[in-house]
């Protein structure tokens, strides 16, 4: 199995809330970083974004996502083998 995938958004924020509502409902062990709690994770969002802070980014495997469709991350996780 793949390394877990994570999930760096904040809590107020609706788009994040889907996203982990989504990989729950899917069963995928996953890890929430609230960027506006987690200084680290702020930094690794504004490393993948060129210095910008864009969120939800959603990293599986390889992939970097940013916002991503749920088809996409479907395909993402089934790549990594993680539904």
């Amino acid at each position: 199995m793949s390394e877990k995938p994570k999930l760096y958004g904040a809590d107020w924020c609706p788009k994040t809330s889907g996203f982990r509502n989504y990989l729950q409902s899917e069963w995928v062990d996953f890890e929430f970083l609230d960027i506006e709690k987690d200084d680290k994770a702020m930094e690794e969002v504004k490393a993948m974004n060129g210095g910008q802070v864009k969120f939800p980014m959603v990293v599986v495997g390889d992939d970097k996502m940013k916002n991503p469709p749920i088809e996409k991350l479907r395909e993402s996780l089934k790549r990594n083998k993680l539904v």
